[in-house]
């Protein structure tokens, strides 16, 4: 979810990293982490924030009071979860597992551009296509060169085999930079930390929309005054998460919290709700990791002039970028350059 996020699950994380550090590589070549996780945070208690205030407040606690419980929880989860061919590996819902990190993360693979960010995406892009092009030429040069040697009977091999075009190559300088803006690395660390891991609390969802369905019978002046995040945390904050890594732990999670939760939730957000609008948190900052998010739509808005695409979002953008780039290889699109995006008569 965007509006709140579990501190824990980053802890979580950095824990089994530290801990299977240790261990054989043929050990750790076995081991499912997104299985690991999801058992040590279904053992901790959920610490869901929606603010800045909140997310500071949330990850100091959990890394002073809570240290010895994470440590305690991960070791057992890697005591606990053996491998298991008989599992069941049918993954989540994509619905379940998808993020902005997560495609981002796979712009990051596709472009060849590790660490970037969504700032730096629609540089990426344009290195790609400016490698595409000028392998293109030398493509272009290499079958004209080959026909007059193939013709001048030099060479009878060399016509028809053109050297392969990849859009990879030219490195992006990235706009995250440690040395000058510390915090906003490990900010951006935190956005990307879970994208390899597949896990996901199933009572998110369940809440989020069991609370946007409460606000909505609200009279509208008091549902002005809720916020969705904070009742959706508040609720999450006092129920025992339920990680699941699976389509089956999913389903059998998903009914177990309706009919195990299911009052014990609806009385949550009433609560929730009543202490949203006794006390509406107005000045609220939010969470360090919005400012990514801001940079989303800006960066997709670039893609789309590049591309000439007018159908891009963030959970197609992968798919739609490497589309593109196969049809530029084959010389089946133009594309057209970013510095020409500021002088566009509908952009500010």
């Amino acid at each position: 979810m965007q509006s709140c996020k579990n501190t824990i699950e980053e802890m979580v994380i950095a824990e089994i990293d530290l801990q299977i550090s240790h261990l054989p590589e043929y050990r750790r070549g076995q081991i499912n982490l997104s299985e690991i996780a999801a058992y040590a945070l279904n053992r901790l208690p959920p610490m869901y924030a929606t603010s800045k205030i909140g997310w500071l407040k949330q990850r100091k606690k959990a890394a002073t009071e809570m240290r010895s419980q994470i440590e305690s929880a991960v070791r057992r989860a890697l005591v606990s979860v053996k491998p298991d061919a008989l599992r069941d590996v049918r993954p989540l819902p994509s619905q379940e597992v998808e993020s902005h990190a997560r495609s981002l993360a796979a712009l990051q693979q596709l472009l060849g551009a590790e660490k970037a960010s969504w700032k730096d995406i629609p540089t990426a892009l344009e290195n790609a296509l400016m490698t595409v092009k000028l392998k293109s030429a030398v493509s272009n040069t290499y079958i004209v060169t080959g026909r007059r040697e193939a013709i001048a009977g030099r060479d009878d091999t060399a016509f028809g085999k053109p050297p392969e075009i990849s859009w990879k190559g030219r490195q992006v300088k990235t706009s995250i930079n440690s040395s000058q803006d510390v915090q906003k690395a490990r900010d951006f660390q935190t956005y990307m930390v879970d994208v390899n891991y597949q896990f996901s609390n199933v009572l998110e969802k369940l809440v989020l929309s069991l609370a946007y369905h409460q606000i909505q019978k609200l009279h509208p002046a008091i549902a002005e005054t809720v916020d969705l995040g904070e009742a959706t945390a508040y609720v999450l904050n006092r129920l025992p998460p339920m990680y699941a890594t699976s389509e089956k732990g999913y389903k059998a999670l998903r009914l177990r919290a309706r009919e195990v939760y299911g009052k014990e939730v609806v009385a949550a957000l009433k609560e929730a709700i009543a202490v949203c609008v006794e006390a509406p948190n107005l000045e609220k900052v939010p969470l360090p990791l919005a400012r990514f998010e801001a940079e989303l739509e800006a960066s997709l808005d670039q893609v789309s002039w590049i591309l000439q695409r007018d159908d891009i979002n963030w959970r197609n953008a992968p798919f739609i970028v490497e589309e593109c780039l196969h049809k530029v290889i084959n010389n089946e699109m133009e594309w057209r350059k970013r510095s020409d995006y500021n002088h566009y008569p509908y952009n500010p």
